[in-house]
């Protein structure tokens, strides 16, 4: 796990993502975030995950849209159960990561404050039977291919 290293090593979370392996991560540019997050909004199921000391908060479903306004990105969807604002002006780094977790393939969009420090992230959805759903991974990959191509540049 990410940020079990991360503490071992004294380093940010960021910075362990960071130095994965190429085939692993991929950075996007967080002027990006609004067209990161409206690709996310199409995907058929994501878990949405918040953690910090206290608490690791997992959501699952689909993700509202949203509009920024008094410095935030405001969730604006009242029928879906994400909401809130997301306080996009403390974005340091945006990653679409590709790794096992728990023994199973895993893709997510990893979203870290300036100080390489979680804010939160959004997990490519699975089936009940723990199977990621084709849709989503597909989504990802297409996502992720266009940073690849832009970190090649």
């Amino acid at each position: 796990m990410t940020d079990a290293l991360a503490r071992e090593l004294g380093l940010s979370e960021a910075e362990v993502i960071r130095a994965l392996p190429n085939e692993m991560r991929v950075e996007a540019p967080t002027s990006d975030f609004e067209t990161i997050w409206q690709d996310m909004t199409n995907w058929e199921k994501v878990t949405f995950i918040v953690r910090n000391a206290g608490a690791v908060v997992e959501i699952s479903g689909t993700l509202p849209g949203g509009s920024f306004a008094h410095g935030m990105f405001n969730l604006m969807d009242r029928s879906n159960p994400l909401r809130g604002h997301l306080m996009t002006d403390r974005l340091g780094s945006i990653f679409l990561v590709s790794k096992p977790f728990f023994k199973l393939e895993s893709h997510s969009v990893q979203f870290f404050d300036t100080e390489g420090e979680p804010m939160f992230a959004v997990y490519a959805g699975r089936d009940e039977k723990r199977t990621l759903l084709t849709s989503v991974v597909e989504g990802f990959t297409a996502m992720r291919s266009r940073y690849e191509q832009q970190e090649g540049c």
